[in-house]
């Protein structure tokens, strides 16, 4: 019985080329938008609108 594994494993090589695993600038720049997006509307608006149920 061949093996299909290595056959499989060459024909998927063919549409995955990553070369690394290292994040993109923009990525990391978007996620540190979103945090402090994130700080800034719970110090802005939940904060306050949680003082009027407690």
């Amino acid at each position: 019985m061949p093996d299909s594994s290595k056959s499989e494993a060459k024909q998927d090589s063919r549409y995955h080329t990553y070369t690394t695993h290292s994040i993109p600038w923009f990525i990391r720049v978007m996620w540190v938008g979103f945090w402090i997006g994130m700080i800034w509307y719970i110090v802005k608006y939940a904060i306050p609108m949680a003082k009027n149920y407690f």
